[in-house]
């Protein structure tokens, strides 16, 4: 059994992953304000204010970082990364920390069209996301090497399934039933992503909780394939049985293309994706549409 304290455990990504946590592990889980069903111990407290949650912090616990994903508010997303990374790095080092674990973003490595992404490729971040995450794990990966505490960064492609409420996958499929709702394809439609369906996210993410990996480590979660939106949108049609009414802009506001190399994840990880993305679609519209 480990200890774990998982930040972020409210959200997309995090309420799955908390309800397989909690079956095999003691799990304790930061709360900032919400009224989450859980067997696992909650407190309150806030990433931006250190002594919320630095006694909360255990001895030989893994920690997993969910918070500081894609937000509408630009300053508050800077700050989850950057002044809450430090904050929570700098209670690490007075505890005896098995490993932290953060989730980071397939995003940091910026415009590849000729080849997956791979952990040893330079980082070339194109919009303020991709940066901050950058310097998120610049900085995780300097506390590691300066005070010796074992970091595993996960890089996650794009993560889609029941229940999220973000993205342009989401719009697509709310279109359907939603005619208010138009998406708009950027790159007439050619814009090529690396998507992941949300179990087999969780599920890589219970291997690295129940691995071990000393030191600083970095691996890409991904299918290790692209697809164009427009590929996406003829899929969901199919599953459907509706045509998508897509707004098409020739404006290409970020990369062309993302997708990464999942081999090293697959060889020290056991990272093995279930799902496919046709499976995956089936079975998120369908829950969507019933």
């Amino acid at each position: 059994m480990n200890n774990i304290l998982l930040l972020g455990g409210t959200g997309f990504l995090g309420k799955p992953l908390l309800q397989k946590l909690e079956t095999k592990n003691s799990v304790k889980i930061m709360i900032h304000n919400s009224n989450l069903q859980t067997s696992a111990k909650k407190f309150k407290g806030n990433i931006l204010i250190q002594k919320s949650f630095s006694k909360e912090i255990r001895n030989n616990e893994t920690v997993i970082n969910l918070l500081g994903q894609m937000s509408a508010d630009e300053n508050g997303f800077i700050n989850s990364n950057i002044i809450g990374g430090l904050n929570l790095l700098n209670s690490c080092i007075k505890k005896k920390i098995k490993r932290v674990i953060l989730i980071s973003s397939i995003n940091v490595y910026g415009e590849n069209l000729e080849r997956p992404s791979k952990e040893t490729d330079r980082l070339c971040p194109k919009t303020t996301y991709a940066g901050v995450k950058m310097i998120t794990e610049q900085m995780y990966k300097a506390f590691a090497e300066n005070h010796g505490i074992n970091i595993t960064i996960l890089r996650v492609a794009g993560i889609f399934g029941p229940g999220n409420k973000d993205g342009f996958l989401t719009k697509i499929i709310q279109s359907i039933k939603n005619k208010n709702i138009t998406p708009v394809c950027y790159n007439n439609g050619e814009q090529q992503r690396d998507i992941l369906y949300i179990d087999d996210v969780v599920d890589c993410i219970l291997n690295v909780v129940n691995s071990q990996h000393d030191g600083f480590h970095v691996f890409n979660i991904s299918s290790g394939k692209r697809h164009s939106i427009n590929e996406l949108i003829s899929m969901i049609e199919k599953i459907s049985k509706t045509k998508i009414s897509a707004k098409y802009s020739s404006e290409i506001p970020d990369e062309k293309c993302i997708w990464a190399d999942n081999t090293k994840a697959k060889k020290f990880l056991k990272f093995n994706p279930k799902v496919g993305i046709e499976a995956g679609l089936e079975y998120t519209v369908n829950q969507f549409l019933n």
